[in-house]
């Protein structure tokens, strides 16, 4: 585990300091205005080489992302271990997908595949473990727990929707 430093700033806010596995230094500022500033050294001994100003708004975007809220890279190889044989599975609705409009129940992700949707992810926020009731709208996100082998079978509900025999 990575050890954070912390450190108050009497007047200004929190210093928050890492040392990674390269050997690098990386600092954040925490304003009591909000404002957040980030320096890189990759010299402990050194001055900051490269320094970041975000507005609180910018730097919680850049934390969703960093954090795997926005966008998710595959599945990475700890996570495999941490669910074992399941995976979160982060699959984009288009607007013409046949699923818009349909319900999390009549969507049949759980009948067919077996995967649950545990969130949905839209522009207004996140919506955690939506009702069956709750309708997929073009552009949502589903986050979906499954089996890593499924992915393709939800890729294809998607495209195609569910079979004509579940509707």
């Amino acid at each position: 585990m990575i050890e954070v430093r912390e450190t108050r700033l009497p007047g200004v806010g929190k210093k928050f300091t890492m040392h990674t596995t390269r050997g690098e230094d990386v600092c954040a500022i925490v304003h009591t205005d909000g404002r957040r500033e980030v320096y890189h050294r990759s010299d402990p001994d050194e001055d900051a080489e490269d320094v970041l100003v975000l507005t609180d708004d910018e730097a919680r975007q850049l934390g969703s992302i960093l954090g795997g809220v926005v966008y998710r890279p595959e599945l990475a190889e700890h996570l495999d271990v941490a669910l074992n044989d399941l995976a979160l599975e982060w699959v984009d609705i288009p607007a013409d997908s046949p699923l818009v409009g349909r319900t999390v129940q009549t969507c049949r992700i759980r009948r067919t595949t077996g995967g649950t949707i545990v969130a949905i992810l839209r522009t207004e926020g996140a919506l955690p473990m939506p009702h069956p009731d709750e309708p997929i709208r073009a552009n949502d996100t589903l986050v979906i727990l499954t089996r890593p082998d499924t992915f393709d079978e939800i890729q294809r509900l998607v495209a195609d929707g569910p079979p004509s025999d579940a509707a």
